[in-house]
């Protein structure tokens, strides 16, 4: 695994030699490259299982990684932009927001049964 150190000095070159707007778009970009292929993932997954379904759903699902590998490294630096401390903090507080949302559902499940 590289470093947090190389991906710092690996973000800020790019920010120096292409600038944020660019880094912006790039991101923008390769999230609907991400939100395309799990759309795809989705409606084939629906289809009847074929061997030229599963190879279908296969190259699917690698570009997925791929795309997904993508969207973290623009993340990444899109964090390094705008502050890992503060992304961090928010990512915090939206977790711990989801998992009492989350144990508040499950509370009222069981309370229906």
């Amino acid at each position: 695994m590289l470093s947090k150190e190389y991906f710092i000095e690996t973000f800020e070159m790019f920010r120096k030699v292409w600038g944020e707007e660019s880094e912006y778009r790039l991101c923008i970009e390769e999230m609907s490259e991400l939100t395309k292929e799990l759309c795809k993932f989705m409606r084939y997954s629906k289809y009847e299982k074929s061997k030229q379904n599963d190879e279908r759903l296969d190259k699917i699902r690698q570009n997925i990684i791929e795309e997904t590998a993508d969207v973290l490294i623009c993340a990444s630096q899109i964090m390094n932009i705008f502050g890992e401390d503060d992304v961090k903090k928010m990512m915090d507080y939206k977790i711990t927001r989801g998992r009492k949302r989350v144990e508040e559902d499950i509370k009222n499940l069981n309370g229906r049964r």
